[in-house]
């Protein structure tokens, strides 16, 4: 009995001081990489990878821990570094982007689950119809504009590579997938698509409505958009760390 409650014990420090670190990280990456692109004179669209450590530690220690991560990180980000008005909804969120991957990756956890792949096309299929009826792309006389402004068509071509990529994607990595890995890459890029659909695209675009007053419609476009290059980032850098951070954390 001693020993179990010893291993119990020695278990759960090991995971508070992993889940430590982590938080650590966020707080060092929100500090060093974050950029706020200004919308509508608001600053409504944040680029960062603080969410890296925070799904990474809802997949390693569970959905609690991930989301202890991912609440707490985001309050110290905001009394070290303020980017606006707090607002709990986004630290909510915060606490979402470690608790949904924790919860996804125990029910996928060496499973097969068909279909998973439909998944980014569903994607990228409702997004196109959100573009098209905001009107964020327009045309005219030979020139291709974003939201009012002029962009260059390699620029345009690119997206709509990315756009066809990030669909087709996952529909070949299922076919080429390690069965028998306990982090396959196809569960990873559905886990980070359906967290950052759910927080990023949804729950922020609507927080960010409520605290500056923009339409859900003004903001949703460009979040999207930025997602589409977000998502594929976050799924390659998870892939990555998740090869080499499960037995270091063993050997510690």
């Amino acid at each position: 009995m001693k020993s179990n409650a010893f291993i119990s014990s020695s278990t759960r420090t090991r995971v508070m001081v992993n889940c430590g670190l982590l938080i650590a990280i966020s707080i060092v990456l929100k500090i060093l990489f974050e950029v706020y692109i200004p919308l509508g004179g608001f600053p409504s669209l944040r680029l960062n990878i603080t969410a890296l450590p925070i799904m990474l530690s809802g997949i390693l220690f569970g959905p609690l821990a991930g989301f202890a991560v991912g609440f707490i990180s985001d309050i110290l980000c905001f009394i070290i570094k303020p980017g606006g008005p707090f607002f709990i909804g986004f630290t909510l969120a915060s606490g979402l982007t470690g608790l949904i991957p924790g919860l996804l990756f125990m029910m996928l956890r060496k499973k097969e689950v068909k279909y998973l792949e439909w998944f980014n096309l569903v994607f990228i299929v409702l997004a196109t119809i959100i573009l098209a009826v905001s009107g964020t792309f327009g045309f005219d006389n030979g020139t291709i504009y974003y939201a009012g402004e002029p962009i260059s068509t390699i620029v345009f071509v690119l997206f709509i590579a990315l756009m066809i990529a990030f669909a087709v994607f996952p529909i070949i990595v299922v076919k080429k997938s390690n069965l028998d890995s306990e982090f396959r890459s196809d569960h990873i890029l559905f886990i980070v698509s359906v967290s950052q659909l759910v927080t990023s695209i949804l729950l922020n675009t609507w927080f960010l409505s409520i605290l500056y007053g923009q339409a859900v419609a003004v903001l949703l476009p460009a979040r999207i958009i930025t997602n589409i290059f977000l998502i594929p980032l976050y799924t390659i850098m998870l892939v990555g760390l998740l090869k080499v951070l499960p037995s270091f954390i063993k050997q510690r």
